[in-house]
């Protein structure tokens, strides 16, 4: 039943609250006497007796009641066809009891189970009528029978069918006694709140509706369906608001809310009963769906309705019997479902994973994963094998037939098709076989260490040969786990209750100093700390801009959208610290940070960067603190590739938490790594510190592995310095894009991977990317001169100009092959700003091929790795 914990609940209804636990106390936690639990025996005896005798019964009730259907390819039956009365007037009096003073077998059974269903959601206002342990098990008895009730010498109805013999009526009472269950909830006003419990709940009782199915033929042969997403939780705004919709809309604090709900309840007489019944059903709901006892495989996981219906079908299939449902992913990757999951996998059968881009429900968002499920019992009981086959990212159902029927020869289709619309081709090579040592395999990727096989979380794979690149992942022999780092918690700062506090405060400006600087997710992209500034009015994810790395001073600072709000001793103070040394805060670091929210149908999943000294974050943003900022550099470095992005893609996850950092490798890096890693990060003096720690002066030795391009600066490796100085960052839009293709590539060799793999990766799962990348134009001066990336509003022309207006589009130039193009900008990402600025694009305009610079870089790369001998 209902916990009544909740502290408005206990206000309304103390005295009721006050016996329900009392009852509970006595009924639930005391242990039976040894008088209660040989009755319960015996009672228990008697229900599995008179169960078995009820499942011969409806059977034959079946049997006499279901006309001829004789069915094509199959042997005519011959039974003849029932008179709807006759059939109607058995199934009334035989099996519901109803005119007749002897209650029957299922009249009595259904009681019973109601009896103890109601219980779990016995009513506040009824708490007085609950009973004692002694009188529930008097009662059960009285209903089954086994205290002897005498029969009538006279009554107005039947006592007993007219369908039925009367050798038969007579043998049931023999066998099971005489009840009259009307005349026994006239005396036990128990039975009449049961009763109007199991009309109000509708309770069904599957081994009594369908006793004879799992008699005679072990259960069900085929279960279909698709059971309610419904999460059960307690708001009591869905109540009041029905009456007061301003109750919700306004978001009231606690105090203003506890008056506005007495004054309702003072309004609205029926408001205060019908709070009350909805608290009863909801919290009883998720105490009947949460206890042990009824569902033990869910124990720990978050209560979904639709979890229910497996176990269920699971149990009520028979040996060989096969279910099938369509439900949502959180079974797969829920980390407290292992229990579940363990039991799940001897069932499963085949795992069609969708997503609802095509809207194939309409009232679902187009975000939502979801997939059909075929499980199928064992044939013996003790035959344990775990063998599936599990497609991901599919948009459409016919791609699960293609995928059969289709000819193994030809490209693996990616997410995206060529004109990036939702790819719903099928390859045979889509179908990926799992078995116990694939589980072990996601285990070890993507479960805490010791997580047994049969409990692993279930990646979202898009094809076979990916399977290789997570057993690289897996041979990894050190993680992020095995160095010295500290996870930042999220309430640094948590947007509401830091200002709450008045530890920080939404104040839209320019920060003096790094100290109050707090950035938001927009701030940072991919190796890229300083990705946009918010204007000067930010009230949405919009309204930023895009930084020109190229025009910012050595000092710059983005705006920031909120800055400390109390003095900069409290502030300190208030910051978390790392756990080692002299417990210094957090911001006294350097720290990589990534992006709290997982885009996975996005451009980029994975968001790192590394931050500067002294400035904090608010909670959408996640930062790792490191005591060495080498393994801070071949961190970020290796998070910056698509190789990492692509390992949180498949775990299919929306948010990203330490728990998926920590299992994420660190092989040996290569000094090119690091030092692409902290050209891309290191942009403004604020890094000065980093970049010089860091320092090797084999860093002059590295080069471009496309090096007659003359969008890249030829001396730029050569030309470094140990002290940190405006030419070491990366500034350009060409020659940044040219440092994350090869960190992707040194990543790959890191773990071991072939560069096909890179490339499979790449192509299957970045479509966005590879979207962007096939409409993105550089000038010869490595400035994007065109784009339709959404993350780069404003950088480049526009599509199409405007001859009225001055404005020169993309179209107008796109053939130029020398020559120059001049526009205005107003630009308002600086601290002097807004000011007017000229941008000049220096033709010809060139697109990138971002598989054919995999391929040259990972040459040259190998040769150069031979040549030093570290290759191999």
């Amino acid at each position: 039943m209902a916990n009544y914990t909740d502290k408005v609940i206990k206000k309304l209804e103390p005295d009721a609250v006050k016996t329900i636990n009392e009852w509970q106390k006595e009924f639930c936690k005391t242990e039976l006497t040894p008088e209660q639990a040989d009755y319960a025996v015996i009672l228990s005896h008697r229900i599995a007796k008179l169960w078995e005798s009820y499942a011969q019964d409806i059977a034959k009730i079946r049997d006499r009641t279901t006309d001829s259907l004789t069915i094509w390819g199959q042997q005519p039956e011959t039974n003849g066809e029932t008179p709807l009365e006759q059939k109607d007037k058995i199934y009334e009096q035989e099996k519901l009891s109803q005119g007749i003073v002897n209650s029957g077998a299922y009249r009595r059974l259904k009681l019973v189970m109601d009896y103890w269903c109601g219980l779990w959601f016995w009513p506040l206002t009824e708490a007085e009528e609950l009973p004692t342990r002694e009188q529930f098990l008097q009662d059960v008895g009285a209903i089954l029978g086994e205290t002897e009730m005498l029969v009538p010498a006279a009554v107005q109805l039947s006592l007993f069918p007219e369908t039925q013999t009367p050798e038969q009526s007579q043998e049931f009472v023999e066998n099971w006694g005489f009840v009259d269950l009307d005349k026994l909830k006239k005396f036990k006003p128990q039975l009449q709140i049961v009763e109007k419990l199991a009309q109000r709940y509708r309770f069904f009782h599957w081994e009594l509706e369908f006793a004879d199915v799992f008699l005679f033929n072990g259960g069900f042969d085929l279960m279909i369906g698709n059971p309610p997403w419904i999460k059960i939780e307690w708001t009591e705004g869905d109540v009041l608001g029905d009456f007061d919709p301003l109750t919700v809309i306004r978001n009231l604090s606690a105090s203003k809310l506890a008056q506005r709900r007495e004054d309702l309840f003072e309004q609205y007489p029926a408001l205060r009963r019908g709070y009350l019944q909805e608290y009863e059903e909801s919290d009883a709901t998720q105490n009947f769906l949460n206890a042990i006892q009824n569902y033990p495989l869910l124990k720990g996981s978050q209560t979904n309705l639709f979890k229910c219906f497996l176990p269920q079908a699971w149990m009520f299939s028979k040996p060989g019997g096969v279910s099938g449902f369509l439900h949502p992913e959180g079974v797969y990757d829920d980390p407290k479902g292992g229990m579940l999951r363990r039991e799940l996998y001897r069932y499963l059968k085949a795992h069609f994973q969708l997503q609802n881009e095509l809207n194939l429900f309409a009232d679902v968002d187009h975000h939502a994963k979801f997939s059909i499920n075929i499980y199928q019992n064992p044939s013996q009981t003790k035959n344990s094998v775990i063998r599936f086959i599990h497609i991901a990212n599919l948009f459409s159902t016919k791609t699960i037939f293609e995928c059969f029927e289709s000819p193994a020869s030809g490209v693996i289709p990616g997410i995206k098709d060529e004109n990036s619309k939702w790819e719903t081709k099928g390859h045979p090579a889509r179908i990926i076989s799992v078995d116990l040592n694939t589980l072990q395999l996601f285990a070890q990727l993507y479960d805490p260490e010791g997580t047994p096989a049969v409990e692993a979380r279930l990646p979202a794979l898009h094809s076979q040969n990916l399977v290789s690149v997570l057993e690289k992942f897996a041979a990894q022999e050190k993680h992020l786990t095995d160095v010295v780092c500290y996870q930042t918690p999220s309430t640094c700062w948590n947007e509401v209750n830091a200002q709450k506090d008045n530890t920080i405060r939404r104040d839209t400006q320019f920060p003096k100093s790094p100290q109050e600087l707090i950035l938001s997710g927009p701030h940072f992209f991919v190796g890229t700390p300083l990705n946009k500034t918010p204007r000067e009015v930010c009230k949405l994810n919009s309204d930023y801009d895009v930084i020109d790395l190229t025009e910012i001073p050595d000092n710059y600072l983005p705006r920031t959208n909120y800055v400390p709000d109390c003095s900069p001793t409290e502030y300190r103070r208030r910051t978390p610290c790392v756990p080692w040394d002299d417990k210094k805060p957090v911001t006294e670091f350097y720290r990589l940070v990534c992006r709290r929210q997982l885009s996975q149908s996005g451009e980029r999943t994975l968001i790192p960067a590394i931050a500067p000294k002294y400035s904090a974050h608010i909670h959408p943003v996640i930062s790792t603190t490191f005591a060495g900022n080498k393994n801070l550099i071949n961190f970020c470095g290796l998070c910056t590739s698509v190789v990492y992005d692509f390992y949180i893609k498949t775990t299919g996850k929306s948010d990203l938490y330490e728990s998926i950092l920590r299992l994420l490798p660190l092989p040996e890096i290569q000094p090119a790594l690091q030092i692409r890693t902290l050209g891309l990060n290191c942009v403004t003096k604020y890094y000065k510190e980093l970049w010089e720690e860091s320092w090797e002066e084999k860093y002059r030795e590295d080069a471009w592995t496309k090096g007659k391009d003359p969008r890249l600066n030829g001396n730029y490796f050569g030309e470094l310095t140990g002290e940190w100085k405006r030419n070491n960052a990366l500034r350009t839009d060409y020659e940044r894009r040219q440092a994350l293709v090869e960190i992707d590539v040194l990543a790959a060799i890191a773990l071991g991977l072939t560069l096909e793999e890179l490339i499979t990766i790449y192509q299957v799962q970045f479509p966005v990317m590879q979207q962007y990348e096939r409409e993105t134009y550089y000038d010869l001066n490595g400035r994007i001169v065109f784009t339709t990336s959404k993350g780069l509003t404003g950088v480049g022309l526009p599509r199409k100009g405007n001859s009225k207006k001055g404005v020169i589009g993309w179209e107008d130039v796109q053939n130029m092959e020398s020559g120059s193009v001049e526009i205005s900008v107003e630009d308002d990402t600086l601290p002097d700003g807004p000011i007017e600025r000229t941008i000049t694009y220096k033709a010809p305009f060139v697109k990138c091929d971002r598989v054919e610079d995999y391929r040259t870089a990972w040459n040259q790369f190998v040769v150069a790795m031979r040549r030093m001998k570290n290759w191999g």
